[in-house]
C-alpha cells in the first residue's frame, strides 16, 4: 500500500482561509509557526495515521488521533528535537489559555469528542481545531518514549547510530525533506513504515494522508 500526505500552504491560500488560521494560531509569526505546525510535526502525525492502518491496529477515531499525536512527539524528542517541541508547546499553551474549551462542565475532553465525532458539532473549525491542539499539547505534556508508543500498536525499534537529524529552515518548500528524514529514521529503527510521497498544494484548509492512486 502507497500512501500520498497532502499539505497546503498558507502563503497561497485565499484572504479568508489566511484569516480562518490567523485566528486559530494567533497573528504573531503566523507564517512560521503554520510551517512549525503543518510542514515539520503534522507530516510525522499523519505518517502515524499511515503506519497504524500497516500495523492494522485498531483504534476509534479520536483514539487514533491522539495516538498519532503521541507517536509525532515521541519521534522528534527521540531525535532531540526539544527546542522546536518547545516553541510548538508554548505556542499552543498560549493559544488554549485564550480559547474556550467546547465541553459542557462535567464531561472530559476525551468523552466529549468521542460523543460528537459523527455529528456536524465535529465540522465546527474552532471545535475541531480545540481537538487537535489540544490532542497535540496533551501528547507534549504526557512526554511518552518512542518505544512505549510503538509498542501500543505491536511495534518495536533498535537502537542506531544512523539516524539523522533534519536541521533544515521550517518552511514549505522543506516539507519533503522533513518527510523523507523522519521516514527513513524510522524505518532504519526497524519500523514497518510504508511508501508514502508529499504532494503539497495551493489549498491550506487540506492536511490529510490517504491512498495513493
Amino acid at each position: 500500500m502507497k500512501y500520498v500526505i497532502m499539505s497546503g500552504k498558507f502563503e497561497s491560500g485565499n484572504e479568508e482561509q489566511q484569516q480562518g488560521y490567523t485566528m486559530l494560531f494567533g497573528a504573531e509569526n503566523i507564517q512560521y509557526f503554520f510551517d512549525l505546525y503543518f510542514h515539520w510535526y503534522n507530516l510525522v502525525h499523519e505518517m502515524g495515521h499511515c503506519i497504524v492502518e500497516k500495523q492494522g491496529a485498531k483504534f476509534s477515531k479520536v483514539d487514533e488521533e491522539m495516538y498519532v499525536n503521541s507517536l509525532a512527539v515521541a519521534y522528534y524528542r527521540y531525535m532531540g528535537e526539544e527546542e522546536r517541541l518547545g516553541q510548538l508547546k508554548d505556542r499552543l499553551t498560549n493559544i488554549l489559555s485564550q480559547v474556550p474549551a467546547p465541553m459542557p462542565e462535567g464531561e472530559d475532553f476525551v468523552s466529549f469528542y468521542t460523543r460528537i465525532w459523527n455529528t456536524e458539532a465535529i465540522n465546527n473549525v474552532m471545535i475541531y481545531g480545540y481537538f487537535q491542539l489540544r490532542s497535540v499539547l496533551e501528547a507534549l505534556k504526557a512526554e511518552k518514549a518512542l518505544e512505549a508508543v510503538l509498542k501500543e500498536i505491536g511495534a518495536e525499534i533498535k537502537a542506531s547510530d544512523n539516524l539523522e537529524k533534519c536541521p533544515a529552515e521550517i518552511k514549505s518548500e522543506n516539507a519533503e525533506l522533513f518527510l523523507n528524514t523522519a521516514r527513513k529514521n524510522l524505518q532504519t529503527m526497524g519500523v514497518d513504515v510504508p511508501e508514502i510521497r508529499l504532494e503539497l498544494v495551493d489549498d491550506p484548509m487540506i492536511q490529510c494522508a490517504r491512498e495513493d492512486a
